[in-house]
């Protein structure tokens, strides 16, 4: 009974940390904060093991890791990025949930820079939609979709076209092996089938006929070429 139960909580804690509101609660903390929880977090589980409870001690050090910005094995890290897509623009840090399809960001020049994109309050975004627009469109196109739920309107205040976010093809091209896994969600060495379910994913989210442009379909594709090109050569 006891098992069943350790079992239990340790689901609720990997779905609260990797998936569930958790995560965006751990990735506010401030660095100091971040720090702090995650030696605690570390030398418990550290204890745990050390007493035989592997179950909370996996939980624990998958914790520690990620809040200490280290990463583990898969296998040993049930929290881990659980298949986000990382998208860096000029203005903007964007992460892409591959299962949920939240989207989340934080905005790095301009302004607001430091912020968290769900932290502004409504009257904030036409201020930030008039630096993107004219800073990176791009980013723009990303978010989009997620400030139509947070702030409908906010288009009224710009022209912007989301067709027409489009990039410089060399920033395409000059892609590194890195950037496009991490623009899958992916680990390096993930399998073939892992990289083209990444790809659908993100596909249907960026595609032009599904309100994204042609320069993050076209970053997405790269990114699923580059990364079966390093699968075949076994990188």
């Amino acid at each position: 009974m006891n098992y069943i139960l350790s079992m239990i909580v340790f689901g609720a804690i990997v779905w609260w940390f990797a998936v569930g509101p958790g995560r965006k609660t751990g990735e506010a903390l401030s660095p100091l904060t971040r720090k702090l929880v995650g030696a605690v977090a570390g030398g418990a589980g550290i204890l745990l093991a050390l007493r035989g409870r592997w179950d909370f001690a996996i939980v624990l050090v998958s914790l520690s890791a990620w809040l200490l910005g280290f990463r583990l094995p898969a296998m040993f890290d049930p929290i881990g990025r659980a298949r986000r897509s990382e998208i860096h623009t000029l203005a903007l840090l964007v992460w892409f949930d591959l299962t949920t399809g939240e989207i989340e960001a934080k905005i790095r020049t301009g302004k607001f820079a430091g912020k968290w994109l769900h932290k502004l309050k409504p009257d904030q975004i036409p201020d930030l939609v008039r630096e993107l627009v004219q800073t990176d469109p791009q980013g723009l196109n990303l978010i989009a979709q997620d400030l139509d739920r947070r702030a409908p309107g906010w288009r009224q205040y710009v022209q912007f076209d989301a067709a027409a976010g489009q990039g410089p093809a060399a920033s395409v091209a000059e892609m590194r092996e890195q950037e496009a896994y991490e623009v899958l969600g992916l680990e390096p060495g993930a399998s073939e089938e892992a990289i083209r379910a990444a790809h659908r994913a993100l596909i249907s989210r960026f595609h032009p006929d599904k309100g994204g442009s042609t320069y993050l379909a076209a970053m997405v594709n790269r990114a699923k070429d580059i990364a079966l090109e390093a699968r075949r050569r076994g990188t």
